[in-house]
């Protein structure tokens, strides 16, 4: 032990000066803000943002930076948060100065966030995308008493917090898919007690279908409206060069899943974890997929756990069966019907400088058959810049009021570099798939 620490290099033994300073400043300032000594809780803020503030200037060196940056990154989000109280509370003590009867409303419904050294910092009202839990790492953790604490912070930076909330509105059409994942995943999350026994949720949903046709955005609409701890994963999020640490990483994730429940784990491009198992498939991924599906069985055995596994591929035949089982329910969002797409034009112009008659959007509808809702976003994108194009050069000078409305003539001209991205043998093969595995009905 004390060799280790000799050879610790100073800026490494001035990070953790500052952090510990950190630490001590803010725990005081919890303590205060807790008792209602506001004044003296704002000062013990401000010290404990200088401590965060001099630990994120220091300067290290590459291999000094291994060690660091984690920690770094960890005070650099809690700097925020303090940040964020600081203001709150100069608001606060400002008002109390001016009106001694003020009292501090924003401290109701006050979330917390993980610190380094496991201190909370208080943040405002929770908002319904910007949720993020403390779990503890100690006995008072049921599911967490087997789980390594840096894996399970590694795994809470990945619940989604940031981003403006999505709901059901900012998704055109897709009436089916929204009404499955309601039934499946919102109405259990808030109304636990009905869905028992043979109305019990199942565990596992896959979304599966072209790319570009709101998978992900069902899945973020999904994280706001069902008001479920969400986890966002990526395949990069559960794989390590080290050999046994990616099935760590799952074990955690599952662990800190089941701790913050109700919970949704949420894998956009799943295939890329799960897909079907063969001869000369690398020892490091076999072990990690077997883990996966170890996990996901361990939560949908358990009647109490209330976990689901949502699963985003646009590669559905690329997944391995014994993945495939797992997931229950299997959603095809397909590309947008005509309907789909002028709700979905209507929503990009909207707010925008537009001239385009009904009988125009209409024509606009029958020619993109074909278009992905992302497809549509790009001609919608493409067309507004033309009439910054028809200025050329004067774009530089003219005000904002000079730019004339976007009209059907941009759109015409939009069409000829936007195309369809999905090929009609493609889509074809969606819909084989989806009459031999997919769920027509909820």
């Amino acid at each position: 032990m004390s060799t280790s620490r000799a050879n610790v290099s100073p800026a490494l033994k001035k990070q953790r000066l500052y952090h510990d300073r950190a630490y001590a400043h803010v725990k005081n300032a919890l303590d205060l803000d807790d008792s209602g000594r506001l004044e003296a809780a704002l000062a013990s803020y401000q010290q404990g943002e200088k401590a965060l503030k001099e630990a994120i200037d220091l300067v290290f060196t590459p291999d000094e930076w291994v060690s660091a940056k984690a920690t770094e990154q960890k005070m650099g989000k809690n700097l925020l948060q303090v940040e964020q109280r600081i203001a709150e509370l100069k608001e606060i003590v400002n008002k109390t100065a001016q009106s001694p009867k003020s009292n501090d409303k924003s401290r109701t419904g006050i979330t917390k966030a993980i610190l380094s050294s496991d201190i909370a910092v208080k943040s405002p009202p929770q908002q319904p995308m910007e949720k993020k839990r403390k779990i503890e790492t100690n006995a008072k953790a049921k599911y967490l008493k087997n789980v390594d604490p840096k894996l399970a912070n590694a795994i809470l930076d990945e619940i989604l917090v940031n981003g403006a909330p999505v709901t059901w509105d900012d998704v055109v059409g897709l009436t089916f898919a929204k009404q499955a994942l309601r039934e499946i995943v919102i109405l259990p999350t808030l109304r636990p007690e009905l869905f028992t026994g043979l109305r019990a949720p199942t565990k596992g949903v896959l979304l599966f279908g072209p790319p570009g046709t709101g998978k992900t955005l069902l899945a973020k609409a999904v994280a706001h409206e069902s008001k479920a701890t969400f986890f966002a994963i990526s395949a990069s999020s559960l794989t390590s060069k080290f050999v046994g640490e990616s099935e760590k990483l799952v074990r955690a994730l599952f662990a800190t899943a089941r701790e913050l429940q109700p919970s949704v784990i949420f894998i956009d491009e799943i295939d890329s974890i799960l897909t079907e198992r063969k001869d000369t498939e690398h020892e490091a991924s076999r072990r990690l997929k077997t883990e996966f599906l170890m996990q996901f069985d361990g939560v949908a055995g358990n009647a109490d756990s209330k976990v689901l596994v949502l699963g985003a591929t646009n590669k559905p035949q690329e997944l391995d069966q014994a993945a495939l089982r797992r997931f229950a329910k299997r959603i095809y969002i397909p590309l947008p019907s005509p309907e789909a797409r002028l709700g979905l034009l209507n929503h990009l112009l909207k707010g925008q400088a537009a001239s385009i008659s009904d009988k125009e959007a209409n024509e606009i509808i029958s020619w993109t058959e074909g278009y992905s809702a992302s497809d549509m976003k790009e001609l919608a994108k493409d067309a507004a810049l033309g009439p910054l194009r028809e200025l050329g050069d004067d774009v530089l000078h003219v005000g904002a009021e000079a730019v004339r409305p976007i009209n059907y003539r941009d759109f015409v001209a939009a069409q000829a570099t936007v195309r369809a991205s999905v090929s009609r043998q493609s889509l074809a093969a969606y819909e084989r798939w989806n009459e031999q595995y997919g769920k027509t009905g909820i």
